[in-house]
């Protein structure tokens, strides 16, 4: 009794686990399957989710508050501008390379012209020196866009070739509604995608607006120890 019990246990897990590797073969294959039904749609959708990835992370790794207002160059440059030395001043923004550097060299270049000039000069110097931020953004807002009409390019594409092969055969049913189960694979991909790129531009957009908020802040704050009269 105890033996064909066992025997019995083995059938019934035996065919268990051949039944979960015939389902699992058979998952990939449908991937394999899904993939070759509109190959060019999933690779560019696979790359633009790549490259949205690639652009949170550089901009995460480079637009840092230390990097672009470093709080030992602001402390310097204000004891220097305190003291009067504004050509040392200049030199020093000269040989820095971060944005508070850039829009103080150009305030302090301007400052015989004007308080007025001067300040819409290092308004004008930091809109262009984040202009390379706002474009990472910017191409992260494309990819929000493209992403979800190219899969819905591929689903589209993929209904109409499953539309123009029908008959009215049993055979031909069924396998229209299996091309359009294949179909809308790319317009979820691109879903995704798309999904996911809004994520890293949300994100980035709010670290982008703060920081260059700080940076603004910090620049009028120095602005206000440059004499544009006396010099």
């Amino acid at each position: 009794m105890k033996k064909s019990l066992y025997s019995l246990m083995f059938i019934l897990l035996s065919r268990t686990a051949f039944a979960a590797e015939e389902a699992a073969t058979a998952s990939f294959l449908d991937l394999k399957k899904v993939f070759a039904s509109s190959p060019t749609i999933y690779t560019l959708l696979t790359l633009m989710s790549i490259a949205s990835l690639v652009i949170w992370l550089y901009s995460l790794a480079t637009f840092r508050t230390n990097e672009i207002m470093p709080k030992n160059f602001s402390d310097r440059v204000r004891a220097m501008l305190e003291a009067a030395q504004y050509e040392e001043a200049h030199s020093f923004c000269k040989n820095d390379a971060n944005i508070l550097a850039g829009i103080v060299a150009v305030g302090l270049t301007t400052r015989k012209l004007g308080a007025q000039v001067m300040m819409d000069a290092m308004k004008s110097e930091g809109k262009r020196a984040s202009t390379a931020f706002w474009q990472r953004l910017s191409l992260l807002n494309d990819i929000v866009i493209v992403a979800p009409m190219l899969g819905l390019l591929g689903t589209v594409i993929g209904m109409f070739y499953s539309f123009y092969d029908v008959n009215r055969s049993i055979e031909s049913i069924n396998a229209l509604f299996d091309g359009l189960g294949i179909a809308v694979g790319t317009t979820v991909m691109g879903l995704i995608v798309a999904i996911l790129a809004m994520i890293f531009y949300t994100t980035l957009k709010y670290r982008l607006v703060k920081t260059l908020s700080l940076v603004e802040n910090e620049a009028v704050s120095i602005s206000t120890l440059i004499d544009t009269k006396g010099h």
